[in-house]
């Protein structure tokens, strides 16, 4: 009886902890040409690093546009990436320039959360001569705005999740128990 619970409560235990994504190695396609990258990007823009957050999952990626040839409409944008290669985050550095293809992963349809990876033509402003070339003339007048909330509101399924994992093991208890006797 024992060795069952304990084996139920470790099950749901590893159950419950977050994983996934983050145990995935990050392997890319070769990256496409400039205009279909721009074609399947929801923005494309070059700017400046402000500031880096460091959430449970990702960065948080504070960026003061300079240019926009595609989605972008504020002087502002806020983007989420990785922590490293492994899981796709770009080498990254805040004070620096980078020409940015991100797409937006929101699931609401008036909020964005948009995201950029390694498997995408971001690279640095330095590095990114022929592709601004080919993007030709961008839009450099942009309206002020305040950086986007922090995306720690995507991880609020942990609490319900874990007290739902809870339920459930006393749940499968008292089945058990109820079966022995």
């Amino acid at each position: 009886m024992k060795r069952i619970e304990v084996f139920m409560f470790v099950f749901l235990l590893v159950w419950a902890l977050p994983h996934g994504e983050k145990a995935l190695a990050c392997s890319c396609m070769e990256l496409p040409p400039v205009s279909e990258a721009k074609e399947q990007a929801d923005a494309v823009f070059l700017g400046e690093i402000t500031a880096i957050k460091e959430l449970d999952m990702q960065r948080e990626v504070t960026i003061a546009v300079q240019e926009a040839w595609k989605g972008v409409e504020a002087n502002t944008i806020t983007i989420y990436t990785g922590f490293n290669s492994a899981d796709c985050g770009l080498p990254i550095e805040a004070g620096e320039s980078y020409l940015f293809y991100a797409s937006d992963w929101s699931e609401r349809e008036n909020s964005r959360f948009l995201t950029s990876t390694i498997c995408t033509r971001t690279t640095t402003a330095a590095s990114a001569a022929q592709d601004i070339k080919e993007l030709g003339a961008g839009k450099k007048k942009f309206i002020q705005s305040q950086p986007a909330p922090s995306s720690e509101r995507n991880a609020n399924w942990i609490i319900p999740g874990i007290l739902g994992s809870i339920v459930l093991l006393f749940v499968l208890s008292w089945i058990i128990r109820k079966m022995r006797n």
